[in-house]
């Protein structure tokens, strides 16, 4: 399924965005002799954090090259690592952006290994970390390579770390200039990070075994069960995520020394942890959900800076609830949409189907009754002046799957028939959403046609053809795109920022 564009394509694709042209720097991939593992893009996504989840589509698979690109958040500088079947080069940029150094380390059978994060000791040392490719999501990750970088005398040693058989791997995240793995016990209710800190590896372990879990229906469910079922999927809690991620039911958001867990499996709840990673402390958190007028209801929530946001679908109404994290304190309650409303706050409403261009909905009466066929989710991103909001839904999951199957066995009969022939698959999915800035009283306003850096970097990406081995970095108040140009052969950086400019 081709992804669904940022929601803002719309307001922006007939104008001219612009964009900086930071650095470039020629690259020479070495071709591995043999094919030995496919990469695996999912699961690509759910461990490393930077990769772009929209566009990590890796057009050289087959080599498994990749790049990624990691500020140093002590000293703000930039370090690219570009990977190969027999290397790895180190760029290392200084904090206005301009190449410092270069350094290139030779290594062998790098084809079924991929960069996973890095991190930065006290005193400036450099680790690399790389994890093998697995097949699935679910696979358990056996080890950790680790590649301690002396840049100053141009030397590294290698070590692995093994992982218990047992867990499985949530995601990884940068924290603090530091590794961690969030993973998951098969078997044991309990949730586990990993915090690579030299000179050993630490653990912490938090035990969900005595909370109690409720699927949709009201039964009771273990821990395990139920994000089996639906999988944790990692918000990035500085940038924009897509409703894509947003829509899932499990959700993990990492800051300040704290991995806050919202499950959104019951319609009439929410339920939260918050793991300490300071101290290995875990709490619960409840916020109940609106009742709405029609008992058959879809829910979802989003956390951001400190407040929950939770949203209630039926056929005939849209409400949003915004409330203070931590004392659960109700900040805001809105009625957003409702059936009889003729018009909807100069806000338009959106239904897309496939990848075609989104259609205005006129009547939110016929908003709404698009959007409870899907599942729902929300979205709050925050510039320096606004806080941006998207509502709407996606098909569900039963929906995909029925799809993808059918979709799979068409295309392989054409594929069969037709083996010269590229036939793009055909899928029928809806989307219904829309969106709008969040004002001082927390009320939904209409939002202004400027497009945001995220924007233009995501429609940058999928109308340029050359581009591949994409990464992104949030950096100072601007995004950086990292790619490599299969035309020039070479390691561009692009600036963009908020707005026309």
């Amino acid at each position: 399924m081709k992804k669904l564009f940022q929601f803002l394509f719309v307001f922006y694709s007939s104008i001219l965005l612009s964009q900086t042209v930071l650095t470039s720097h020629p690259i020479d991939f070495k071709k591995s002799n043999e094919n030995k593992a496919k990469l695996n893009i999912e699961k690509l996504r759910t461990l490393d954090e930077v990769l772009l989840s929209a566009t990590s589509d890796f057009k050289n698979s087959k080599e498994n090259n990749q790049i990624l690109n990691i500020e140093n958040e002590n000293t703000h500088e930039v370090f690219v690592f570009i990977k190969d079947s027999e290397k790895i080069t180190i760029l290392k940029y200084n904090r206005a952006l301009f190449l410092n150094s270069e350094y290139v380390f030779p290594l062998q059978n790098l084809e079924d290994v991929q960069l996973t994060g890095c991190s930065f000791s006290k005193n400036g040392k450099l680790n690399l970390y790389l994890s093998p490719i697995l097949p699935g999501n679910k696979a358990p990750l056996a080890f950790i390579l680790t590649l301690k970088f002396d840049l100053e005398n141009k030397t590294h040693t290698l070590y692995s770390t093994k992982l218990p058989p047992t867990e499985v791997v949530v995601t990884t995240f940068q924290m603090n200039n530091s590794f961690h793995i969030l993973a998951q016990h098969r078997i044991m209710q309990t949730l586990i990070v990993y915090s690579f800190e030299e000179p050993k590896v630490a653990k912490k372990v938090f035990d969900l075994s005595s909370f109690t879990f409720q699927d949709k229906n009201g039964k009771m469910q273990n821990f395990n069960s139920l994000t089996n079922a639906y999988p944790i999927e990692k918000m990035d809690v500085n940038d924009y995520n897509l409703l894509d991620k947003t829509a899932q039911k499990s959700k993990v958001y990492i800051q300040n020394n704290h991995i806050v867990l919202t499950l959104d499996y019951s319609p009439k709840n929410t339920q939260a942890f918050d793991l300490n990673l300071e101290n290995g402390y875990l709490s619960e958190k409840n916020f109940p959900q609106s009742v709405l007028q029609d008992a058959k209801k879809k829910s979802n929530s989003f956390y951001h800076r400190g407040k929950l946001y939770q949203i209630n679908v039926s056929e005939s109404e849209l409400s949003l609830d915004i409330k203070d994290f931590n004392s659960g304190e109700t900040l805001k309650k809105t009625r957003v949409l409702n059936e009889s409303d003729q018009e909807f706050k100069n806000i338009p409403l959106f239904i897309q189907k496939d990848s075609r261009k989104p259609k205005d909905i006129k009547k939110p009466k016929q908003f709404l009754q698009h959007l409870n066929d899907l599942d729902v989710g929300l979205t709050v991103y925050n510039t320096k002046r606004k806080t941006y909001i998207s509502i709407g839904g996606i098909p569900m999951a039963e929906n995909k799957e029925n799809l993808f199957q059918a979709n799979a066995s068409y295309n392989s009969f054409l594929y069969d028939e037709f083996s010269d022939i590229d036939f793009a698959p055909i899928y029928h999915f809806k989307y219904a959403y829309f969106e709008s800035i969040l004002d001082q009283n927390l009320e939904l306003v209409a939002r202004e046609e400027t497009p945001l850096a995220i924007d233009k970097l995501h429609y940058f990406v999928n109308t340029t053809k050359k581009t591949t081995l994409t990464s992104v970095l949030k950096y100072k108040d601007y995004y950086i795109l990292g790619y490599y140009d299969k035309k020039s052969k070479q390691y561009i950086m692009r600036k963009f920022t908020d707005g026309f400019n």
